[in-house]
């Protein structure tokens, strides 16, 4: 065993320890995470196909808040991921998803760290309840225009069901291209009905995303169209030679006892400086909840490349499909 890998064990290990004698003296102290692992066979285009366990983005958390009274509040979250499928930290680092400190109160919540675009959470996210957008299933086609890095934002007082976030990552002369990166995220909530808008900058990239999502009986609809510009989405980086393209999705989940059906449909255009660049991703799944925190499902997933596409695979042109068995338990 190397040191890294002892000292991140001992950490893991004092976490643990002083997180339960926490909960038991003031309960402000909360561990929380998601194993999400699944059985996979996948093929990306003429290439035989593979037959293995699978990791679907699990994660592992600590949070906590003190009150400080006269209605102020401080809190801090450190987040993440891990790698069932091998047993070791994700490649983002011991806390790479999020490590945040808050102070909250009449004003809102202002928060330091490294933050998930909350643009991400008011859109692409809501659109994609099937195995919550992880692993082979997970939106490709979304442009995730954000840094996340050095981040400072600012979550305003919520008003009449309306919530609104704005942040901004601080380049630190460290990030390409060396500009602070924005994002901007609002909900609103109206009886059955759920809106979402997103909005992230960074250098000559940009997003802007519009959500809906309507409940109806046992069924729940979910869309969101968006339109980006000069980012890469494959490989998540600004690309000023790319030009404009627009992404939409839909998505259908009809649930029946402690049944879910779903079926989710996107679908990116061509970029108008990159001829043939469109693709269509599809897929169908199946959950059985055994309770609100553990559930097992089946899906089958596809992604259409065009010749100049390469989503997914990273090969333009060759297409990808996965059919997946799995276990999810949240903590």
């Amino acid at each position: 065993m190397n040191p890294p890998t002892a000292w991140r064990l001992a950490l893991i290990g004092l976490a643990v320890l002083f997180a339960t004698a926490a909960q038991a003296q003031t309960g402000s102290l909360q561990i929380y995470g998601r194993i999400n692992a699944s059985v996979e066979r996948f093929k990306i285009g003429d290439q035989p196909a593979v037959f293995g366990l699978r990791d679907n983005d699990s994660l592992f958390g600590l949070r906590g808040e003190e009150d400080l009274g006269g209605n102020l509040r401080a809190g801090f979250v450190l987040e993440g991921g891990v790698a069932v499928d091998r047993g070791t930290i994700s490649s983002d680092g011991f806390f790479g998803r999020k490590s945040e400190v808050n102070l909250s109160g009449r004003f809102g919540m202002l928060r330091l760290g490294t933050l998930i675009s909350e643009a991400y959470y008011a859109t692409a996210d809501r659109v994609n309840p099937h195995n919550y957008d992880t692993g082979a299933s997970a939106d490709a086609l979304y442009a995730y225009v954000s840094n996340g890095k050095n981040h400072i934002s600012w979550r305003l007082p919520s008003w009449q069901q309306l919530t609104v976030e704005v942040g901004s990552s601080l380049h630190e002369k460290t990030a390409n291209p060396a500009k602070n990166a924005w994002d901007l995220a609002a909900n609103y909530d109206f009886g059955d009905w759920s809106f979402g808008l997103g909005y992230g900058q960074w250098g000559p990239a940009r997003q802007a995303t519009l959500r809906a999502n309507y409940h109806i009986g046992a069924w729940t609809f979910g869309a969101y169209h968006q339109h980006s510009r000069n980012w890469d989405t494959v490989l998540y980086a600004v690309d000023p030679t790319r030009g404009s393209h627009r992404t939409t999705r839909v998505a259908a989940m009809y649930t029946t006892g402690a049944n879910e059906l779903h079926i989710n449909i996107g679908r990116a255009s061509a970029a108008n400086h990159r001829p043939e660049s469109q693709a269509l991703q599809w897929t169908l799944a199946y959950n059985y909840n055994f309770s609100q925190r553990t559930k097992v499902y089946a899906l089958y997933t596809r992604i259409h490349n065009g010749a100049q596409a390469s989503y997914r695979t990273g090969e333009p042109g060759v297409s990808f499909h996965s059919f997946a068995v799995g276990i999810r338990q949240f903590f």
